[in-house]
């Protein structure tokens, strides 16, 4: 294998083995938070450890890896790389070069959620950020907010290309009407991540400027309100839900329609109906998370 291939690969397919091997170490290493979490949870008091912290930041390892970390990239960057332009007859997706950037953007993503262990002041707001223990506390929030924004913004880039690609790179005669179901997910937990993530990536960088600014955004003596960042953060959060089914959505209806050896039935009603009709709600019941805020 020729390392110097990979690394500079703008290919699609390797793009997506990246993506796959990526989304498996952070998975490995989100079980591990997880893993440690239980043990220490399976007797009452100090089982592996008597300091808080360490739980705290195990917490916020395991939610901030696994989600951003592995279950968002691994759906979106491995079977959406792989698949799609396969799929659609396109020789490879719309910027190549683009595509390479998200991908080691991702793993740079990665390695800041790593330095989690290394550092001597680690996050420890879980994956929440929530204020004003993020504001207030001797963890690193400036490295949460950096490696959200990172992670985002790879997201970001990703969204952009597939959905050019799709639009613009369909082979001739290929409908929209005529794209497998997977295609129409991606398409939609794509613009989910268009829409939603700069408003994540706005709340935690306003975090981060309450803590370390002297801003007062989510200070209620100053004027400021929890509650805002708690919209914000979950404004994205909940539809990330539905970035992580949809594409999941596609994969077992391409299974199931490929071993029935029949089309899937109804195919306009489960486009345009179900699977833009979760894009639509997704973005409009996020306030579920926050019942017991005293809204």
């Amino acid at each position: 294998m020729n390392l110097k291939e990979w690394i500079f690969t703008t290919d699609h397919k390797r793009v997506g083995v990246l993506y796959l091997i990526g989304s498996i170490a952070a998975f490995i290493v989100a079980g591990v938070m997880a893993l440690l979490m239980r043990i220490e949870l399976s007797s009452i008091g100090p089982t592996i450890t008597n300091n808080p912290s360490s739980y705290n930041v195990w917490l916020y390892a395991h939610g901030a890896v696994m989600i951003l970390g592995f279950q968002i990239p691994a759906l979106t960057g491995f079977f959406a790389n792989f698949c799609i332009p396969l799929m659609i007859g396109a020789k490879d997706v719309a910027f190549p070069r683009v595509n390479a950037l998200s991908v080691w953007l991702f793993y740079v993503g990665v390695i800041l959620a790593l330095l989690t262990f290394f550092i001597p002041d680690p996050p420890d707001v879980m994956w929440t950020g929530y204020p004003p223990y993020s504001t207030i506390t001797t963890g690193n929030t400036a490295l949460y907010t950096f490696t959200v924004l990172v992670l985002g913004f790879a997201s970001i880039l990703g969204g952009v290309n597939f959905l050019t690609t799709i639009a613009y790179m369909r082979a001739p005669g290929l409908t929209w009407n005529k794209l497998n179901i997977f295609v129409w997910c991606v398409v939609g937990a794509f613009i989910l991540q268009l829409i939603f993530v700069p408003v994540l990536g706005t709340a935690v960088t306003l975090i981060s400027m309450d803590k370390y600014l002297g801003t007062h955004f989510f200070d209620p003596t100053q004027g400021g309100d929890v509650l805002t960042y708690q919209n914000l953060f979950w404004f994205y959060s909940h539809p990330a839900v539905y970035v992580i089914f949809l594409p999941f959505f596609g994969v077992l209806f391409e299974i199931v329609a490929t071993f029935a050896k029949n089309k899937v039935f109804n195919y306009k009603a489960a486009v345009y109906g179900g699977i833009f009709g979760i894009v639509l709600l997704a973005g409009e019941v996020w306030v579920h998370h926050l019942y017991v805020s005293g809204m």
